[in-house]
């Protein structure tokens, strides 16, 4: 994939085009080149990005990664909102800084405490409490079933919280719980996402998970509880 970049001062800005998918490792090539020739401030433009899937947020997260480990700093520019929901969908909103202006973005490197935004300030979301039960799908008579939490919840997917995960790419069953132990929804999702101890340590061991073959009915609950409890931002409504 086209991978350019440009300097201002001591930050180096990646312009990245196409998709960032399974074959954006010239992205982590790129950033190992610029950490090997001593650079250590880095900015992704994703401006002219298609889609960042699945695949992609994991080359990101090791980007990001690389560059921490080298006592740099990384941050995002022009993030586009199908990327801001993958981003929220396993909690990387609490890692990653984004800027909407180039001119913010680079001198948030420069101001001493700098008030940068990260995603979980610019865009609307939902925390909450919910309990959850889920179990791999299999030809099995009698599942193990676990239990978690989820932190996080769209119509997209969520974020189970628990010592219990399972791989990328695993097919799960899942039931949400509402206070009082009432049954709020069940549903299959498949897991993209497993938490990087290291980048997300308040959110460690968890998982994110992808809704499939969601019903429009099914969708339009979890949207309407979502509106219910960020306009509120009280207790689960029913």
């Amino acid at each position: 994939m086209p991978v350019k970049f440009r300097e201002t001062g001591n930050i180096t800005i990646l312009d990245i085009e196409g998709n960032v998918d399974i074959n954006s490792s010239d992205i982590i090539e790129m950033i190992g080149y610029l950490l090997n020739s001593g650079k250590i401030n880095f900015i992704f433009n994703l401006e002219n990005v298609n889609l960042v899937d699945y695949s992609g947020l994991s080359v990101l997260a090791i980007a990001y990664k690389n560059v921490i480990n080298h006592q740099g700093k990384l941050k995002f520019l022009h993030v586009s909102l199908q990327a801001v929901e993958l981003f929220k969908m396993v909690k990387l909103e609490y890692v990653f800084e984004v800027y909407s202006e180039e001119e913010d973005a680079i001198r948030s490197f420069y101001e001493e405490g700098a008030c940068s935004l990260p995603l979980r300030r610019k865009f609307k979301r939902l925390d909450i409490n919910l309990r959850v039960k889920f179990w791999l799908i299999c030809s099995h008579k009698r599942p193990k079933v676990f239990e978690g939490g989820v932190v996080n919840i769209s119509a997209a997917g969520l974020y189970i919280f628990s010592k219990y995960t399972f791989p990328i790419n695993s097919q799960l069953e899942i039931e949400l719980i509402l206070h009082g132990g009432i049954k709020f929804l069940d549903a299959s999702a498949n897991v993209i996402w497993l938490a990087d101890k290291e980048l997300q340590p308040h959110f460690y061991p968890g998982m994110g998970a992808a809704f499939v073959h969601l019903t429009h009915e099914k969708e339009r609950l979890i949207i309407n509880f979502i509106d219910k409890n960020i306009t509120h931002r009280a207790e689960p409504a029913l």
